[in-house]
């Protein structure tokens, strides 16, 4: 298999089955180049092991130059004029990341979370109930998988009722982008989303409340005291981008796997204690990513399983190749079983540094947001004529049904 001459990401023909070149290259060559739509070379990391290296290894960088990121950004219109997608500014790399991550890691706790489960089971019952006085037949996903996200989001803001429309249109503008996006559009977003933050964290500062956002204004590091604008700015904008948008595809992509799977669905609602380990089988399998959302550089060689990456190459660490190692997951690593029981050892939220910071409270919203839908509509099911039909749509980072009608 001539790996070289294939461009990456690769096709995916069947939703959430691999490419076959994943598991060749795990087996074969678990660290290979890749050709990029571009015609660029750039660099693959496929074993569970070698990921969780990139992922801790100060080697490998997140920090993007304006020549890497034109060699990245193959899969999108892009000109002279596109901004360096870049965001997050000073937390990207240490060591502003790491104090960064030392104060926000005071907020960000499974107390926090479980905290907020009275809240979000509150919302996604009211958005049910929402659902049942409809006609029996819904969107899965504009009618719940986006509306529970971006309402947490909103609680975690404290956003006032009255300013809630604007920044749900506005965050929308920022996470539900298509392959055809430039990343000059996708820079107006951010811009906006941006300027909006800076208005909500002023008026925050004069009336701190009991949300996240308060919270985070008012830590402090014992050696470099608070957050400032442009942290606390990113911070907001990371909540979106990881909080909002990840959530809502996964959640699409969660229901779209069961309907495929219809013994799995019917396990899961004969045995609904299985939903913790049923959500973390959903993250390992129903992966969201599209290929191109790790992007690293190297700061100087790094040898890796016996190959050697040159400094400043563009490396891609898949974390769907990492779920599906055979080495850890076992021979049937393919195949979806939310009796599996992976114990957190998925690695749909990183590891390191960069593990998201959300992923306690993601998992709660997974677990009450597909395990009370069950519970609320025993006969849910597909409203169409076969599954092949759905339609995946692709922004810069996942892929996820861009619409999943239902029927109850």
């Amino acid at each position: 298999m001539d790996i070289a001459d294939r461009s990456y990401p690769f096709t995916r023909h069947v939703p959430f089955e691999m490419p076959e070149e994943f598991a060749w290259l795990r087996e074969n060559r678990p660290i290979a180049q890749v050709r990029l739509e571009s015609g660029d070379r750039a660099w693959l990391i496929t074993r569970y092991e070698d990921v969780r290296t990139a992922l801790t290894d100060r080697r490998f960088s997140r920090t993007i130059n304006r020549e890497g990121a034109a060699r990245v950004n193959t899969g999108y219109r892009a000109d002279a004029s596109s901004p360096v997608f870049n965001f997050g500014g000073s937390i990207s790399e240490p060591p502003g990341h790491t104090r960064w991550r030392r104060i926000v890691n005071q907020a960000f706790t499974a107390r926090q979370a479980e905290s907020m489960r009275g809240a979000l089971i509150a919302h996604t019952d009211d958005l049910l109930d929402e659902l049942a006085a409809r006609d029996g037949r819904f969107d899965l996903m504009a009618d719940y998988a986006y509306k529970l996200p971006i309402r947490v989001i909103c609680d975690l803001l404290g956003l006032e009722d009255e300013a809630r429309p604007e920044f749900t249109a506005l965050a929308a503008q920022l996470t539900r982008r298509d392959m055809q996006s430039s990343f000059i559009e996708f820079g107006q977003a951010l811009q906006a989303i941006g300027r909006y933050a800076i208005g909500l964290i002023v008026r925050k500062r004069q009336n701190l409340g009991d949300d996240l956002l308060s919270t985070l204004i008012g830590l402090r590091d014992e050696d470099d005291g608070r957050l400032n604008n442009e942290e606390l700015v990113s911070t907001v904008v990371l909540l979106l981008m990881a909080g909002y948008e990840s959530t809502a595809v996964q959640l699409g992509n969660a229901f779209y796997a069961l309907f495929r799977h219809p013994e799995q669905m019917r396990r899961l609602r004969n045995e609904p204690a299985l939903i913790t380990g049923a959500v973390e089988e959903i993250l390992r399998y129903a992966q969201m990513g599209t290929g191109y959302a790790i992007a690293k550089f190297t700061t100087e060689d790094v040898e890796l399983s016996g190959t050697k990456i040159p400094a400043g190459a563009v490396v891609f660490v898949s974390l769907a190749s990492a779920n599906r190692d055979e080495k850890v997951f076992g021979d049937d690593a393919a195949t979806f079983d939310i009796g599996r029981g992976c114990a957190h050892r998925q690695a749909a939220f990183s590891h390191g540094p960069h593990f998201c910071l959300g992923a306690a409270l993601a998992r709660a919203e997974m677990g009450e947001g597909i395990g009370r839908m069950l519970a609320r509509f025993p006969d849910l099911r597909f409203d169409g004529r076969d599954l092949d039909d759905v339609v995946l749509a692709s922004n810069l980072f996942t892929f996820y049904p861009a619409a999943l009608p239902v029927r109850v």
